[in-house]
């Protein structure tokens, strides 16, 4: 003899986890990240602004201060010019008359335009 079912039928097998849901819905994370992430790009665009705005600002300053900077620039050339033809002077006072000739020889025969010299960075005599 076999069992069969009861009458009606057994009762549905739960198969379901009942875990209640934890946290917001998944739509309130959404627009919560949106809403964070516009902020951001509000702010990060602030900043482009303000750099921007510096930027103008700094432009302008030099712009003003353009004829200062050349002006100063000028005058730093010819003190260095002037220095230059004084420790020149001062080496040849210890020349003999043919190397001082030599010395003192122009060496750019073109007397059409006046050319600075050309300072680099070295040691300086005394400064061995």
């Amino acid at each position: 003899m076999q069992d069969l079912p009861p009458i009606g039928g057994y009762e549905p097998v739960q198969w379901k986890r009942n875990i209640p849901s934890r946290g917001f819905r998944p739509v309130i994370y959404f627009w919560g990240i949106v809403g964070f992430m516009g902020y951001g790009f509000y702010r990060f665009y602030q900043g482009v602004d303000e750099q921007r705005e510096l930027s103008r600002e700094k432009q302008w300053a030099r712009f003003h201060l353009e004829p200062l900077l050349t002006a100063e620039a000028d005058r730093q050339q010819a003190r260095r010019y002037f220095a230059e033809k004084a420790r020149q002077d001062l080496v040849a006072e210890s020349m003999s008359p043919e190397r001082r000739a030599k010395f003192e020889e122009e060496i750019y025969q073109d007397k059409s335009k006046f050319r600075f010299p050309r300072f680099t960075a070295t040691v300086q005599p005394g400064d061995r």
